[in-house]
């Protein structure tokens, strides 16, 4: 399945469903369902409001381990056309000493550097800043950014690759929000995705998170501030 680049980084972005709160990881306050085999839908519309493709969300573990909660998730991507099938992936997200981290090597698969893996001549090398969300946020405030570097080598000689930068995330706006899955009140959390390889791309992004929901809504924009693709909560289920 073709799937083009603001669409999969909404997909990256959809796992940012959790803010802590001061304290240990027992302390988080959860943006996202905490219940395991709890899914979320979502529907994914191109740049003139069609219907794109599908995602699901399915919390299959929540569990404690050396002071840290870990939430194992499992993504379940489809595209409209009926002869293609679904992309399952799982992710792991981590809350530790109060703060909630992503981690940005997920992200790596936006970039297609698995066509590289298995080469004998050929080696990844993947650094990352993990992008987190601070404790008590505030309309106004400005989040740390996140980053990922992916190196393609040969003996140790760096061939190409790819550096991703999520950048100026700030909560702009308290807002209520309602989708076919139901009415929320939500924080509007803008950030700007600056993506360097052979060529650089700069592109927008704004998302709209309910406490105990997560992605209720998702917009992306090119520079210039069009309409690429946006993503809707269309389903609960328990």
């Amino acid at each position: 399945m073709k799937t083009n680049f603001f669409l999969a980084f909404s997909m990256f972005l959809a796992l940012l469903i959790v803010i802590p709160t001061v304290g240990n990881a027992q302390d988080c306050k959860y943006f996202f369902p905490a219940e395991v085999g709890t899914t979320l839908e979502y529907t994914f519309y191109n740049k003139k409001g069609r219907e794109d493709s599908y995602q699901t969300q399915k919390v299959v573990e929540v569990v404690d381990v050396a002071g840290a909660t870990l939430i194992k998730l499992e993504s379940s991507v489809k595209s409209g056309k009926k002869d293609e099938e679904a992309v399952v992936t799982n992710f792991e997200l981590r809350c530790e000493d109060g703060n909630f981290y992503i981690n940005m090597n997920d992200f790596a698969s936006t970039t297609n550097y698995q066509q590289y893996e298995g080469s004998p001549d050929l080696d990844i090398e993947i650094e990352s800043k993990d992008l987190f969300y601070p404790s008590n946020m505030s309309v106004g405030q400005t989040l740390p950014e996140g980053n990922m570097e992916i190196a393609i080598k040969n003996n140790g000689t760096r061939l190409f690759g790819t550096t991703i930068t999520i950048k100026d995330r700030k909560v702009e706006a308290q807002e209520t929000i309602t989708t076919p899955a139901g009415t929320f009140e939500c924080l509007k959390i803008s950030s700007v995705v600056l993506t360097k390889s052979v060529m650089s791309m700069e592109s927008k992004t704004v998302q709209w998170l309910a406490e105990g929901i997560g992605i209720v809504k998702t917009e992306n924009f090119s520079k210039n501030g069009k309409l690429v693709g946006s993503q809707v909560l269309t389903g609960i289920k328990e």
